[in-house]
């Protein structure tokens, strides 16, 4: 991993944060990943709506106290007017305000970074892209799996032919540790994704199986048609839906399954995919990340690994460590900061930024996982009959 743009540009990309202060779940892992490759530093932040938590967030991140902000809309006004604003803004809040703040800093000429899913609804995040297109501004979508080195070479081997033709897909994110499986005692310390108020009974489709979606997707080039879905919940007391299944049918014949669960009791985080093409098959589990299992048909299986000089230049470009060095999944998101600063940088200099942007997840990712939650909910509520996915891109 090089950055020999830094010493072009003279200085780090300045960052702003919405939301991700100490009352945040994701808020730590920003913070971290942001810093980790030192090509961004974090200069203002509206870190919370409660006053008390964002002013304390700000000052535990040493934010001057004229760039500490307790709304969002005086933040990108103020960050616009000064010689030394901010590049990009962070945008780490629940999703059903994303639209509102993206669209605060992207009209103050401002390029954002944005937790997912993208916005609350399908409709949102088509206004987003075209706004995105009319002001002209980069855009970075927090899918972050697609930050590991094993994921890129998982997708330059799809590409490259290793699979042949794509016949079966398999996604899941299905985790089940006890803050998720169960509802808590007291209702009113749920966290907003188990609340229906929140952005709908389906928070489930956005927070945990757009990874799944998102990572084959990513991994196989290949656009989802049709779906046939299944949402269900099992916690007792529970206002949302807990698991769903989504069965797919892939351009160009694919076929393959989507599934997102909070009720996969035992599993920590339970992301994983699995390809299968006419001449071989590749599997990748997040938990054990550096091993990339390639299986051509009646052969071995190949066990690749991060790091070495034969894995493809984008593998390659998201490892800092030799061999033998776990990365992890901070670095792995950190890959998405690095790639999206070098762009930054490129495109401020007057360079292409595609080789960096082509890495990453952006905005047509999240108008994807829209359109996908958008025809699952369809079919769901015509008893699970094929639907056709449209008014976006899956």
């Amino acid at each position: 991993m090089t950055y020999d743009v830094v010493a072009d540009f003279g200085r780090r990309i300045r960052l702003g944060m919405v939301g991700g202060g100490l009352d945040s779940v994701i808020g730590r892992t920003h913070l971290v990943s942001l810093r980790a490759d030192g090509l961004c530093e974090l200069t203002a932040g509206a870190m919370s709506v409660d006053p008390a938590v964002a002013k304390q967030s700000a000052k535990q991140e040493l934010i001057a106290n004229d760039r500490i902000y307790l709304d969002y809309q005086e933040m990108a006004d103020q960050e616009r007017k000064r010689e030394d604003g901010i590049d990009a803004v962070v945008i780490a809040t629940p999703p059903q305000i994303h639209f509102r703040v993206a669209k605060a800093f992207l009209e103050n000429g401002i390029d954002a970074i944005c937790e997912k899913p993208v916005t609350r609804d399908l409709d949102e995040a088509i206004e987003l892209k075209k706004l995105i297109g009319a002001q002209d501004r980069l855009f970075c979508l927090t899918h972050c799996y697609s930050g590991y080195p094993m994921v890129r070479q998982a997708r330059d081997m799809v590409r490259s032919g290793a699979l042949g033709e794509v016949r079966l897909i398999e996604g899941e994110l299905c985790a089940g540790d006890p803050g998720v499986a169960r509802e808590p005692e007291d209702p009113a310390t749920r966290h907003w994704r188990f609340r229906a108020a929140s952005m709908g009974k389906g928070a489930i489709m956005g927070e945990v199986a757009s990874h799944a979606h998102h990572i084959v997707s990513y991994v196989t080039g290949l656009k989802v048609e049709q779906v046939s879905a299944e949402l269900s919940t099992f916690a007792k007391g529970r206002e949302v839906y807990d698991n769903s299944y989504v069965t797919a049918r892939f351009e160009g014949g694919a076929r393959g399954r989507i599934w997102g669960s909070y009720m996969a009791s035992g599993n920590d985080h339970g992301l994983s995919f699995r390809i299968f093409g006419e001449k071989a098959g590749l599997t990748w589990h997040q938990e054990d990340p550096e091993v990339l299992w390639f299986k051509p048909i009646g052969k071995p299986s190949v066990r690749m690994a991060r790091g070495y000089d034969c894995n493809s230049d984008d593998s390659l470009a998201g490892s800092r460590f030799r061999p033998g060095h776990p990365e992890g999944y901070a670095l792995a998101f950190a890959n998405l900061y690095s790639d999206f600063a070098q762009a930054i940088m490129y495109r401020k200099l007057g360079r292409d930024p595609s080789v960096f942007l082509n890495r990453i997840p952006g905005i047509d990712d999240g108008v994807s996982v829209m359109a996908l939650i958008e025809a699952a909910f369809r079919s769901y509520n015509n008893d699970g009959k094929w639907t056709d996915v449209s008014g976006g891109t899956a």
